[in-house]
């Protein structure tokens, strides 16, 4: 008998620290999340002025469509009002919405697309 109680507290005891190791990962994911939403920004800013220079040398360029330009402009400066914020944010240390951060991303692309091929 007092080998089934040495079992059972081992039992409760290792439960009690999964309990905890799981309390310490589920906070270690918040932060991790917020670090991601962080690293995030600082990658989709250096995309964003890297494109933002090949739109800048295709609206230069003599073949480029008035049309295409106008769309490009306007698709880009959506997505910088969308990005800079954040930017600004993330270089303070402020916390990320990971909506602000999607949309910003999803603004971003849009705008990538619209960018002739060649």
């Amino acid at each position: 008998m007092k080998l089934k109680s040495t079992y059972r507290g081992a039992l409760a005891g290792a439960l009690l620290l999964s309990c905890v190791g799981l309390a310490a990962c589920k906070s270690d994911a918040g932060v991790s999340a917020a670090v991601q939403r962080q690293q995030t920004v600082f990658a989709l800013g250096k995309s964003y002025d890297a494109t933002a220079d090949l739109a800048v040398a295709y609206e230069r360029n003599p073949a480029a469509k008035p049309a295409v330009v106008t769309k490009i402009k306007a698709a880009f400066q959506t997505a910088h009002d969308k990005i800079k914020p954040l930017q600004t944010a993330a270089d303070a240390g402020d916390p990320l919405s990971e909506a602000e951060v999607e949309a910003a991303t999803a603004a971003f692309q849009a705008a990538q697309k619209l960018l002739p091929a060649s």
